[in-house]
């Protein structure tokens, strides 16, 4: 790669034929260099297959603190404050929407585990986009309420990765520019995206949560904020949502 950026080598579509790449790598050159989409039917089929219905469609918002604002936490620990839901009951039905903003001003998170335990029903998968993050909170959860330890590992087998056919390359598009982040997924594959949204990103919405629920804010700030963070948060579900539904039709 250093003998490359010293050619003047600086994108991936100009890199020379006679350099050998690994398989990803390859597809992702030519997908480049030809302008074109990569699609593995196959690989995508065996994803999709997996799936047990009802499927549930999950993301997280977190917020953290340098100083644990809450009993059982560390520095910079992640409070989980909302969650969006899509649930699908049967393949080809239309999706059923839930949601939980934290609406006090202590810790959400006792509140959060109870809502999720009410929607989340005992079977069927649970998919998430890069579930590193989502099982991560669902553990630090059940280690610090010991009585939903039970219930979060039943959970935990259920959690499917709608990151891996991104990741394994069963789909491509030169748009995503290498990346397999759901906000580089979703408009390469679906059209649809963030931009626009007064809150597009996970970042922004734990600083605008933050701020209205622990800080002083007038009601009028709250309610846009609240309105914003419902909209983005219902996105990364709908989006995953409708990221099946085209892996569906790309596998005919």
């Amino acid at each position: 790669s250093c003998e490359l950026f010293e050619n003047g080598i600086m994108h991936i579509k100009d890199i020379p034929l006679h350099i050998k790449l690994n398989g990803k790598q390859n597809i992702q050159r030519e997908c480049e260099v030809k302008k074109k989409i990569y699609t593995d039917k196959e690989g995508i089929k065996k994803f999709l297959k997996t799936l047990k219905y009802p499927v549930y469609y999950l993301d997280f918002e977190t917020f953290s603190t340098a100083i644990p604002m809450f009993d059982g936490l560390k520095c910079y620990s992640q409070v989980p404050f909302q969650f969006s839901l899509h649930i699908i009951n049967k393949e080809g039905e239309k999706s059923k929407h839930y949601k939980f903003l934290y609406n006090g001003n202590g810790d959400p998170r006792e509140e959060f585990v109870l809502a999720l335990k009410k929607v989340l029903g005992e079977k069927g998968n649970i998919i998430v986009y890069n579930q590193v993050f989502e099982i991560g909170r669902l553990k630090e959860l059940a280690e610090y309420f010991p009585k939903h330890k039970k219930w979060v590992n039943g959970v935990l087998k259920r959690v499917v990765d709608l990151l891996v056919p991104f990741r394994e390359f069963n789909y491509y598009n030169p748009k995503q520019q290498g990346s397999a982040s759901i906000k580089d997924v979703l408009p390469a594959i679906t059209g649809k995206s963030y931009k626009g949204m007064e809150i597009g990103d996970g970042g922004t919405a734990s600083v605008e949560f933050f701020n209205i629920t622990y800080n002083k804010c007038d009601e009028e700030t709250k309610k846009r904020v609240r309105e914003n963070l419902l909209k983005y948060c219902e996105l990364d579900t709908l989006a995953e949502v409708m990221i099946v539904e085209k892996l569906g039709k790309l596998s005919e």
